[in-house]
């Protein structure tokens, strides 16, 4: 019958076209269904702060097949490689990292120590300052980064500078140890004004009159001021002891107050050298 022989020939025809699509469609790749994946670790959760390089190499290859930071998961076919972690100075190295289809490898690197210089302004936010690394012992200079940054180097003892003007920042012998991070911290420093006026029967005495700052509860003298028109001092916020010498022979010969700098505002401490005078609290302006 002429009907089914047509139908069979257009299922034939059916047959070779899906043939057809199915040798010409594209082959999935084998690496993508047998890849693995590596994964470097060191310094634990912090080390992934770090934008330290990991170089991947195949075995025996000269470049590098992968590159990944530590704590980042890499795809890789199944192999041995060999691994080359980006320190200051140098890098670590490790041999026949092993990948296995379908499985995360983890290589664990300890041999390392982490270091993180702040350098941070008014409020809190860093600055993104030069940082210099230097060996304590030879001086030689390892190399560099920005403030902020976490960034790894081989355990020792070392000596930092910050760019900091005019001449710098150095914290010296500054001690790795392996699987430790030391961090360093600088902040702007807040300073406000002072401003003393010593009193004697109502009238300024300032051109009269010797003014010492000490550390509040201490001797440690500050700053001071000689008989001028005006007492002023900078200082960091804080408490201080204020000291006033009276060579007049009127009043009392000294007084001693405290008073208390607060951020950048202008405190203005008047002190009374009369006989009956009882002390003022501090007044503060704005700059």
């Amino acid at each position: 019958m002429a009907i089914p022989t047509l139908m069979a020939s257009r299922y034939s025809l059916v047959f070779v076209v899906l043939g057809v699509l199915a040798l010409c469609a594209p082959p999935v790749p084998a690496q993508e269904k047998e890849q693995g994946t590596l994964v470097v670790q060191a310094l634990g959760e912090a080390g992934k702060q770090s934008d330290a390089k990991v170089h991947i190499y195949a075995e025996g290859a000269p470049a590098p097949v992968a590159t990944t930071t530590v704590g980042t998961p890499v795809s890789l076919p199944p192999g041995t490689y060999r691994l080359e972690l980006q320190v200051v100075g140098g890098k670590i190295s490790r041999e026949k990292a092993l990948v296995k289809a379908g499985r995360t490898s983890t290589v664990m690197i300890n041999e390392v120590a982490g270091l993180q210089v702040n350098v941070l302004d008014k409020q809190g936010n860093d600055l993104g300052l030069g940082v210099e690394i230097y060996d304590s012992v030879s001086g030689e200079k390892l190399g560099d980064c920005l403030s902020g940054e976490l960034i790894f180097v081989y355990p020792g003892v070392v000596d930092v500078k910050v760019a900091t003007p005019p001449q710098g920042q150095w914290w010296r012998k500054v001690e790795l140890q392996s699987g430790a991070r030391a961090e360093l911290s600088l902040k702007e420093r807040v300073r406000g004004e002072l401003r003393v006026l010593p009193l004697l029967n109502g009238r300024d005495v300032s051109a009269v009159t010797q003014v010492i700052i000490y550390a509040a509860g201490t001797q440690k003298e500050i700053s001071r001021s000689e008989p001028s028109p005006e007492h002023r001092f900078a200082l960091d916020a804080g408490e201080y002891d204020v000291f006033v010498a009276n060579p007049t022979g009127r009043g009392k010969p000294f007084v001693l107050e405290r008073a208390e700098v607060k951020g950048e505002e202008v405190v203005e401490k008047t002190v009374p050298l009369d006989e009956s005078a009882r002390s003022t609290p501090s007044q503060m302006q704005a700059l």
